[in-house]
């Protein structure tokens, strides 16, 4: 069964997602490499921890909102390699990726489990009909447009 899949998603709990790499994968399977799998033929081992905070947390589980088109892109972006260039949540193990570490540096906002002095502010709904969602388009688009160029790329391929 496994010769006819392309690309395998490994959800495979790692304690340290950072050492958690192709060789890792191979050995938790029993897998030399040279089996005729499509996912080892291709290279494309997806996991769910491409996003990381410094602490090891997966952004997958612990983003403060969820976002399915960032996902949608982002495992269109290990379905079809130079498609998109967006990396979100997903990361490629077969193709020696490792994960994006999000610093706390980064954040534009002060939290308030961050800092007491910090007050809670509402959460812009993503496509809504709050002032800041209406200058932009909805998120859902994205993700609309990633399944339409994901089902056109393999409708191509299948042809």
């Amino acid at each position: 069964r496994l010769a006819s899949v392309d690309v395998l998603v490994d959800e495979t709990y790692a304690p340290q997602p950072r050492s958690y790499d192709f060789a890792a994968f191979k050995d938790t399977y029993e897998l030399s490499g040279s089996e005729a799998y499509g996912f080892l033929t291709s290279s494309r081992v997806a996991r769910v921890d491409g996003t990381l905070s410094e602490g090891d947390d997966l952004d997958w589980y612990e983003a403060r909102l969820a976002r399915p088109d960032w996902a949608v892109v982002g495992l269109a972006r290990v379905l079809h390699p130079g498609l998109f260039h967006t990396r979100r949540f997903f990361r490629n193990i077969a193709a020696n990726e490792v994960p994006e570490i999000i610093k706390a540096a980064s954040c534009q906002r002060t939290l308030p489990a961050c800092d007491a002095t910090a007050k809670a502010e509402a959460i812009a709904l993503l496509g809504g009909m709050d002032e800041q969602a209406t200058n932009a388009a909805p998120p859902r688009s994205a993700a609309i447009a990633a399944v339409s160029v994901i089902a056109t790329a393999l409708v191509a391929k299948a042809v």
